[in-house]
Parts: C-alpha cells; sequence; structure tokens
C-alpha cells in the first residue's frame, strides 16, 4: 500500500492564502452585537455573514473577486463553510453561478449528481458546501480553487475539506484562500489553529522518523 507522503510528492503544489478583511460600518456594529448577545460565539464567528445584505460584507467582495479571477484562469471554485446560513447567503448572492449547495439534508445520492453537474459546468462556477457534510468523501478535482468562510476549530476539518480537491487526479495547482476579518474572533481562532497544526506536524515528523529507523 503507498504512503500518503509519497502521493503527496505526486500532486501539483498547494498554495494556501490567508485573505484578511477589514470590516465596515455595518459588519462592526453586527459584530459588537454578536459579542453582547445570547448566542455570541457561534454569531461572532459568522462574522461579516452575519449582515442583512452581503453587499456590505468585505469577505464576501474578496470571495467575488476571487471567484472573477478563478473564472478568468478556467478554474471552478468550492466554497466551505460551517453555516448553513452562510451558505445559503451565498447561494443566494451567486445566483446561477452556484450549483445546488450541499449540506447535511442532502442524501449521498445527490450528493454525487451535484457533483456531476458541477464537473460539466463552465470555469467560474461554484459549488457551496457545509464543510461538515462537503468536506469528507467527496472527491471534487475538477475545482481548484478553495475558499473557507471562516476559521474552523479544528486543522483536521480544514484539511479534510481541501482534500475534496487536491488528492489524486488533480491535474493543476490547487489555491486555497482562508476569509478572514481583522481585529475580530478570526484572529484569535487562527492562532490557536496554528499551534494545533504545529503540534500535530511534530507528532507526524516523530512517526515518520522512528518508521525510518525500523
Amino acid at each position: 500500500r503507498r504512503k500518503r507522503e509519497d502521493v503527496l510528492t505526486e500532486l501539483p503544489e498547494l498554495l494556501e492564502t490567508e485573505e484578511w478583511c477589514q470590516l465596515g460600518f455595518t459588519e462592526k456594529q453586527e459584530y459588537e452585537n454578536a459579542i453582547l448577545g445570547k448566542n455570541g460565539y457561534n454569531t461572532a464567528r459568522r462574522v461579516s455573514w452575519n449582515v442583512d445584505d452581503l453587499r456590505d460584507s468585505s469577505k464576501a467582495k474578496r470571495m467575488l473577486e476571487l471567484i472573477d479571477e478563478a473564472e478568468a484562469e478556467d478554474r471552478k471554485v468550492i466554497v466551505f463553510s460551517f453555516y448553513l446560513d452562510t451558505i445559503r447567503k451565498i447561494s443566494d448572492m451567486l445566483g446561477s453561478r452556484c450549483t445546488e449547495p450541499i449540506n447535511g439534508s442532502v442524501a449521498p445520492a445527490r450528493r454525487q449528481e451535484i457533483i456531476d453537474e458541477f464537473d460539466k459546468a463552465p470555469p467560474g462556477q461554484v459549488l457551496a458546501a457545509q464543510i461538515v457534510a462537503g468536506g469528507t468523501g467527496l472527491n471534487i478535482q475538477s475545482a481548484s480553487v478553495v475558499i473557507i468562510c471562516e476559521p474552523q476549530v479544528k486543522p483536521s476539518i480544514e484539511n479534510q475539506a481541501i482534500s475534496r480537491a487536491y488528492r489524486m487526479g488533480q491535474s493543476r495547482n490547487v489555491l486555497v484562500y482562508r476569509l478572514l476579518a481583522e481585529n475580530t474572533i478570526d484572529e484569535r481562532i487562527t492562532d490557536l489553529l496554528a499551534k494545533k497544526q504545529a503540534i500535530f506536524d511534530a507528532f507526524a515528523d516523530k512517526s515518520v522518523a522512528a518508521q525510518n529507523v525500523e
């Protein structure tokens, strides 16, 4: 059986970028209200996406720019969010540019039909998915751009989502963009993720070294 590290050397390059967005007035108000609210944590995590109109969302604006860039480069896009209402808003905003979203209520057979439709779609098409539903068990190599709407609480969640596109059969380098808001909970979660990932990488390096000794 081939080892994962051997397979990764055969894949195109994986390029990951943190896209830091500066909140506008409306976003700041919503974020401050979220912090003071009863369900503050989860509402705060939806920073920039919880405005009534995504035209007021700095993350949505940057997402649209990235999608336009992808289309110009003949690429397709997967958008991941933990939150169902964020996926719904993005789908509504994109209209026909977005394939039917994948969430936990979509049956496995229908999920595959959606991916097949996405595979046949032209460049610039977007597949939006809840990260816990679309982030595992799916092969979406026709996409080479991955956009993550908010930092996740576990590195494994993001890594599994990226692996939907960055896997054997992928012919292009994969571009990963993490949409993050300055001076918000995004900063704290991102720092925590980096620390967790460093611990995981150190453990993985020790395991590989032990295997080589054996």
